[in-house]
């Protein structure tokens, strides 16, 4: 074994979740490592083929991998043995097609061989249903596929590749949780979800609305809705958001409780460097078109309030306790009761329970 190589690789994994150029070096280091011609990077959900770390690999070359079937199992048979597989396995052609069918493969005649992709062997990083995280190999007609000290090495290896890439999703989730509360400083409750629903961050107001369930709300790590026929027709927008179809026009109305209504508009998150290996993902913008909404201009002009207490003033309309406010900005409730001591400073209020009828004149229904 080269032990140098190894070691060169997973320090280049160690750094990648941080350097996102060390991907590279990383997939490079273990295709020296493996005698193989390049290394990738790869995810396969049901709907999307994902090249999360791929050198030289553009999106016209993605459009023909699925153009010619890349997709499916039926076609790519490296596909069918690794959602066979469990993760950790390493996976190589040599177990599934015969060299007389690898020389009729179209996959291998009109795609691989681009890649001096003659043989390929692939390593499971994840898989859970038809979701699977992979390291693909392409190697050389006179490097023969991976031998079997290649494939133990390439073994050790891949519980450290699993590391790095776990990392870097936890990252990019807590990157987009970031990003949904930013959002919100300026507009509604906003959610980062999968294409099945399944919630990736929440900004502060989302969480609030999501933890009192009255109509939108969260199971199993999923949005949901307590209207069947409104779950329904956002479960479809948000598989058309997350997988960047073209979204209908409009959004999800719901009937609240008491007929209060919630409104909720998805739209896609434009891929990019920031998000390689989270899975797609749609923007939820939701708003409770009923609820009281203060006139920040004219409240900030007339009383110097800070955008804080502005927001601290809205939940003190609607009743909400100093531990209830923290809890939904995300502070301390030492932090809440000095805003609105503030507040009270600024407005001429003498108690806290004069804030909201001050505050009711400036409401925008």
């Amino acid at each position: 074994m080269d032990a140098r190589g190894y070691l060169e690789t997973r320090e280049a994994l160690a750094q990648a979740p941080f350097e996102p150029a060390r991907w590279a070096d990383a997939l490079t280091s273990l295709a020296s490592l493996c005698h193989a011609t390049s290394a990738q990077l790869l995810s396969f959900g049901p709907t999307r083929f994902n090249p999360m770390v791929a050198p030289g690999v553009g999106e016209a070359d993605v459009m023909d991998f699925l153009a010619i079937g890349g997709m499916d199992p039926a076609t790519n048979h490296g596909l069918a043995a690794m959602l066979r597989a469990d993760a950790g396995h390493v996976v190589t052609d040599h177990e599934y097609l015969s060299d007389h069918d690898r020389r009729r493969d179209p996959l291998y005649n009109e795609f691989f061989a681009k890649y001096d992709g003659h043989f390929v062997s692939s390593g499971v990083l994840f898989r859970e249903g038809g979701r699977l995280r992979n390291l693909n190999l392409f190697h050389h007609r006179r490097q023969q596929g991976l031998g079997p000290n290649e494939s133990g090495l390439m073994a050790r290896l891949l519980p450290h590749f699993a590391k790095a890439v776990d990392l870097s999703i936890q990252l990019e989730g807590r990157a987009a949780s970031l990003s949904t509360n930013a959002i919100e400083q300026a507009g509604p409750a906003t959610i980062l979800c999968q294409a099945d629903g399944k919630i990736v961050a929440a900004g502060r107001k989302a969480e609030a609305m999501l933890s009192r369930g009255d109509v939108v709300g969260a199971r199993d790590g999923r949005l949901r809705l307590s209207c069947r026929e409104a779950q329904a027709e956002l479960d479809m927008r948000i598989a058309a958001a997350a997988r960047r179809f073209a979204p209908e026009s409009g959004s999800v109305m719901v009937q609240r409780l008491c007929d209060r209504r919630v409104r909720i508009a998805c739209a896609p998150v434009p891929e990019g460097d920031h998000n390689r290996f989270l899975e797609p993902l749609a923007l939820l913008m939701i708003r409770d078109d009923d609820r009281p909404m203060l006139d920040r201009r004219a409240v900030g002009r007339t009383f110097a309030l800070t955008e804080a207490e502005t927001s601290i003033a809205e939940l003190l309309i609607e009743g909400a306790s100093s531990s209830r406010i923290a809890e939904v900005r995300g502070v301390s409730v030492e932090t809440v009761n000095s805003q609105i001591k503030s507040i009270l400073s600024k407005t001429g209020c003498s108690k806290r329970s004069e804030i909201p009828n001050l505050m009711r004149m400036y409401l925008s229904l």
